[in-house]
Order: structure tokens, then sequence, then C-alpha cells
């Protein structure tokens, strides 16, 4: 059984998905409401789960054992506070000898041609997320607005927030990743496909020691 850390969990759904697959999850965050949310849904599923409060940028420092996989999604490494190179040096120190960094995002040579200024990213029965994003040369301002619905509860809310991301493309991380010293394949879905600049929506990487 493999041994993988999530660690910008986020809700928790990929926590939950990781754990469906039998795979033994820790899950990070340095939010403490996105902990909050995690630790939730993860006790309503019953799934044993590993959850921490850390920085991924100084992992080992929260993560004493090591990893076969060190999984960051949905453009939390492109958060423009974070130190790119920083970030993955301390997932390579988590790393077992032959483990594997992930993570993803959706902006690609492709989409931002003709950049997109909303996306719907959440539906469910508690909560309703929407991002519109603005654009400023390397870098994207995203404004996230939640709408809370709890029928039964009568939970009715509203909360606006706002966070920035570096644009990485292809070559920008082909050039990242040669600092780091990690040897990457790049893809453009979750089923596998190379990734392409002109056709592939999503750029995911696959980078090892």
């Amino acid at each position: 059984m493999e041994d993988i850390l999530d660690c910008a969990c986020g809700t928790g759904n990929d926590l939950l998905l990781f754990h469906s697959l039998g795979y033994r999850v820790t899950g990070s965050d340095l939010s403490d409401a996105m902990l909050k949310i995690s630790s939730k849904s993860i006790h309503e599923r019953g799934a044993d789960v590993v959850l921490r409060k850390a920085d991924f940028q100084d992992l080992k420092a929260v993560h004493p054992e090591t990893f076969d996989s060190v999984v960051c999604l949905s453009n939390s490494i492109n958060e423009a506070e974070i130190d790119v190179t920083k970030a993955l040096e301390s997932m390579k120190e988590v790393l077992k000898p032959n483990g594997i960094i992930i993570f993803d995002q959706g902006q690609t040579d492709l989409s931002m041609r003709n950049p997109p200024s909303y996306a719907p990213i959440l539906n469910s029965p508690d909560l309703s997320r929407l991002f519109t994003m603005e654009y400023d040369r390397d870098t994207m301002t995203v404004n996230i607005f939640d709408f809370v619905h709890d029928g039964k509860k009568q939970v009715f809310d509203f909360g606006h927030s706002q966070f920035k991301i570096r644009i990485r493309l292809y070559a920008d991380w082909k050039a990242i990743l040669k600092i780091c010293d990690l040897k990457a394949e790049f893809y453009g879905s979750w089923d596998g496909e190379e990734y392409d600049p002109n056709r592939s929506t999503r750029l995911i990487v696959v980078a090892a020691k």
C-alpha cells in the first residue's frame, strides 16, 4: 500500500478519493478553515486519514515520515506568495527514493490565448462556489464567491475572498523543474495523454528526483 501526502488538501474531496482507492493518506493545509471542512468530511465518511496543519514550503517540520507521492492540486503551488522552488525542494525532502510529486493547474498554453473570466467550481448541497478572474501580465487575480445554503438548518450565507496566482505555462515549468533538479513528465489530462501546448486544457506535472 502506497503512502500519499496531499499537501494542499482543501475541502478533503481528494483525500477521500485517494483513500477509497486503497492508499494510506495524509492531508495537510495551512488554512484552519479548510482543515475544519476536511475533518468534517473525513469524519462523516469514517475514513482513516491523518490531517495536519502545515506550510508546504516546509513540510519536514510537520511530516517526519516520507511518502511515495506528494500531491499538490488545483493551482496551490502557483499562489503568488509561494516561493515555488522552495515548495518543490520541501516536497522532495519528504519523498521516498522512488517517489513522485504531482501537481496540476487549469492554465495551459491553449487557454491563456483566450483567458476565461469566470469558472463555476463547486455546487453541493451545502456550498456553491464561483471564481471570477482578472489578468495582469503573469498574474491572475481570482475572486472567490461562496454561497452557503442549508435549507434543513435554515443557514444561508455569502462570503467573498481573493487570491493571486502566478501564470506558469509549459516552458516556465520546464525551466523551474530543471533548477530544482527534478525530472518531469507533462500530461494534458488525467487519462494520461501527453501535454500538447496547442490542444491541452489541463497541465499536469509528474516529477521525480
